[in-house]
């Protein structure tokens, strides 16, 4: 078969400017808000029709960053209860023979005569500022839901960890908020929480020193999101989130 190309319908605005702290799925963290800037093109206002009738969106993506690395016919997840190594189409991995991605986000607006072009607003996002778009389909309920489907090596709980926040770092997400940092329209306080919760560390890092284990007690990391590096450490088996620096 011949190579086959696309363009990108659009690009991603979001509040994740790196790959460390991205949800690992879309819809885990529901104060997770981007924006998909449609390129200009005068036939999208009529592709769009009708669309903002339905909740849900799936969005088809590229995994941008992965675009020039040698795919992997097996990957460990990124979940400590994963059975090992598993094979790449039995994930979602970005590390695939194509780096085409798919996620179902919930749809906020669509803003027809945004300044520079059409705007998607979304919530639930998983993707990384930047990622370029192929294609949007609406998410429907009689065929993509399935009660009865099997979750494979995935049907296990997540757990989530208790969150914490000091006075400083109170007072910093209320001045980031209402500076509107990086225009982000949402709950800075609870978009927080609701990634900590979920430790965003890398598999090797909550492997290793697992927030449960009381020998960790004060490991401090960092992750960066919007225009912040976000400080934390592991407390009392849960997450104690020291201060916001804001980036230069």
């Amino acid at each position: 078969m011949k190579p086959i190309s696309f363009e990108p319908i659009g690009t991603i605005h979001s509040c994740f400017r790196e790959k460390f702290g991205v949800p690992r799925q879309s819809l885990m963290v529901d104060q997770a808000l981007g924006v998909l800037k449609l390129k200009p093109d005068a036939r999208y206002r009529d592709a769009l029709r009708y669309l903002e009738d339905f909740s849900h969106v799936w969005i088809i993506f590229l995994f941008h960053e992965h675009l020039d690395s040698e795919w992997r016919p097996t990957i460990t997840p990124p979940r400590v209860d994963a059975p090992g190594k598993v094979g790449v189409f039995a994930s979602r991995s970005p590390h695939r023979p194509n780096s085409i991605g798919m996620s179902a986000v919930k749809l906020e607006s669509i803003q027809l005569d945004a300044p520079g072009g059409i705007e998607i607003h979304l919530s639930g996002v998983d993707l990384l500022e930047g990622t370029p778009v192929l294609d949007i389909k609406p998410y429907l309920p009689y065929v993509d839901c399935i009660p009865e489907a099997r979750g494979g090596w995935t049907e296990t709980r997540i757990p989530k960890y208790p969150v914490h926040f000091s006075d400083e770092s109170l007072v910093q997400i209320n001045e980031a908020a209402s500076r509107n940092a990086s225009h982000y329209r949402g709950n800075l306080k609870r978009l927080i929480e609701q990634m900590l919760e979920l430790d965003p560390r890398p598999t090797s890092q909550r492997k290793s020193m697992p927030i449960e284990n009381e020998s960790h007690e004060g490991k401090a990391f960092a992750y960066r999101m919007l225009d912040f590096d976000v400080k934390w450490e592991i407390q009392k088996g849960g997450v104690w989130v020291r201060e916001l620096k804001r980036l230069s």
